[in-house]
């Protein structure tokens, strides 16, 4: 099991990569957000008005508007094993994934600006059951990774670093407040400081400061090796013992007149000291850190790569350039040379105010002129070379993006066969992109079983599903298997179902000329319309008309 001395040197390695790259994501951050010039004022373009260009945010949101999950859904393929209950497991994740779309839009935004992304699934407190897991999506500084692993599967360790207020650690730690050393908030991103040394600095820890105003580094750490799940923070007993071992999981069901009574849940909050309370039907632990990686580096994959790094120069001489060209045109004034004396003050005011249709009047000696007593200023064009340049560097953000014209929106002459050679093209980038996204979906869906499956304990809870299941007895057996999982975007959502029903009704008549049973049929339209099962009942036949007995031939006598 890891110790306290070897988590802190693995969160002073973790630090250190960030804040030698601090610099470098701020500025990532500051060009998706319009904001270059705020940390970079070049020598040679003091003193002047800046010019921004919004490219960077064009390029994220163009290929977020191509990998965007409208309703993201998955598909649950039984397990080979026949354990749990697939239709079941597939209802709770889609149900789950409909509540966090904005979050996995998130995680999409913050893995195209930085170098990667990563959600987390945890748990609260809730009186429903199916929403006791909350998720975020998180930065890559805040999440620590075995950097010398060559996948996600074959780390040591993972780990989670974040602020979290002194007040809500002393309640969830059953801590004392006089054992933490406390700092102020301070976002990473924005902290010109050092993490974890210099942020704590000017905290008055005095009795009269605010509590809310008081902070601890928390980190949680997944030892992998050992099956162990251990909080650290290095603002608790100097980083020499643990805060907590495991993690608070609220188990069972809760009554609803208990939601009104925090005095008497009738759910039992436990902590799981012997490992990672969560596990796979194989009984692999499953860490609720998930990862999102659009690229990789090839020496370091867990590093990431940056899809606005890739053209991070071509973004700032875009800059530089625009605010060249826009003082270049602001220098092109209609200024006049006068010879002293030639125009009175009324005349000259008049010039300078420049209003369409004013007279000038100017009084001139018999035989005089007025070339060479007046004359513009010559103003210098623009070399053609700038704009040139300019239309250079577009094309290299375009070839860097790699993204056909008609997925930034634009009109194309190109025919129909072009068309699908450009979107053959443009799916080996964005379809391999969206692959990436979709196992983040279903990672997701297949981590939030596994959670509710700890959640429930011992309790049930009642679903009504869509037939053919119908209403059913949620269990955590019915979780537990080696479920596979398939992304289908839509796959839950009423349109989708609307375009169920009007294929069925098409290929209804086709499916009974082919010789499709009509009771069959019939079962179908109600399963899919969700009609009353009455429908599908078949009426006994009615009884036959009574028919009068035939008489019976008379006997032959005896004689």
């Amino acid at each position: 099991m890891l110790s306290p001395e070897r988590i802190s040197e693995i969160v002073a390695q973790h630090d250190a990569y960030w804040d030698h790259r601090r610099g470098e994501l701020r500025e990532l951050r500051n060009l998706y957000l319009t904001r270059f010039w705020q940390d970079n004022a070049y020598p040679t373009l003091d003193g002047i008005l800046r010019t921004e260009v919004p490219r960077a945010y064009a390029v994220v949101e163009s290929y977020i508007g191509s990998l965007y999950a409208k309703n993201p859904a998955v598909f649950v393929q039984p397990d080979l094993r026949a354990r749990g209950n697939p239709e079941v497991a597939e209802a709770t994740a889609n149900q789950f994934l409909l509540t966090v779309r904005d979050q996995v839009e998130d995680a999409t935004r913050l893995a195209l600006i930085y170098p990667c992304a990563f959600v987390k699934l945890a748990p609260i407190e809730s009186v429903d059951p199916l929403k006791r897991v909350s998720m975020a999506a998180l930065p890559p500084w805040e999440v620590i990774v075995d950097a010398t692993a060559a996948s996600w599967d074959g780390q040591r360790y993972v780990g989670h670093a974040y602020l979290m207020p002194l007040e809500e650690a002393v309640v969830r730690f059953s801590k004392s407040e006089d054992q933490f050393r406390p700092r102020v908030y301070s976002k990473w991103i924005d902290s010109s400081e050092i993490a974890g040394k210099s942020q704590s600095m000017g905290l008055d820890t005095s009795a009269s400061a605010p509590t809310t105003e008081k902070w601890i580094r928390v980190v949680e750490v997944y030892d992998l090796s050992s099956d162990k799940l251990l909080v650290w923070s290095e603002d608790y007993a100097d980083g020499d013992e643990y805060l907590f071992e495991g993690v608070t999981v609220q188990v069972g069901a809760l009554d609803e007149d208990a939601a009104s009574d925090a005095e008497t849940p009738d759910a039992e909050l436990v902590h799981e000291t012997t490992g990672i309370p969560y596990k796979s039907a194989s009984g692999r632990p499953v860490v609720p850190i998930i990862p999102l990686y659009f690229s990789r580096d090839p020496d370091t994959p867990l590093r990431g790569y940056s899809l606005l790094h890739r053209s991070l120069d071509q973004f700032r001489e875009l800059n530089v350039i625009r605010t060249y060209q826009a003082q270049g045109v602001r220098r092109m004034a209609r200024q006049w040379m006068v010879r002293a004396g030639f125009l009175s003050e009324d005349a000259a005011a008049k010039i300078s105010q420049g209003l369409d249709g004013e007279f000038v009047e100017v009084d001139l000696q018999p035989g005089q002129t007025l070339e060479g007593n007046i004359l513009p200023v010559p103003n210098s064009p623009i070399p053609a070379d700038i704009a040139g340049y300019a239309i250079q560097v577009e094309q290299d953000i375009r070839d860097a993006g790699l993204l056909a014209p008609f997925t930034r929106g634009e009109v194309t002459k190109s025919t129909a066969t072009e068309q699908n050679l450009l979107a053959a093209y443009t799916s080996s980038e964005v379809g391999r992109m969206a692959r990436i996204r979709d196992g983040l979906i279903t990672t997701v869906a297949q981590t939030y079983n596994v959670m509710l499956s700890v959640i429930l304990g011992d309790d049930a809870e009642p679903l009504a599903l869509p037939n053919p299941v119908g209403p059913t007895i949620l269990s955590a057996d019915d979780l537990t298997g080696d479920f596979r999982y398939w992304a289908v975007d839509a796959g839950t959502t009423p349109m989708s179902n609307l375009a169920k029903q009007a294929a069925l009704e098409r290929l209804t008549p086709l499916l009974a000329q082919l010789g499709t049973p009509a009771p069959e049929l019939l079962a179908e339209l109600v399963r899919a319309y969700q009609f009353p099962e009455t429908f599908v009942a078949v009426p006994e036949p009615a009884p036959a008309p009574d028919q009068v007995p035939e008489e019976p031939l008379p006997f032959p006598s005896e004689a």
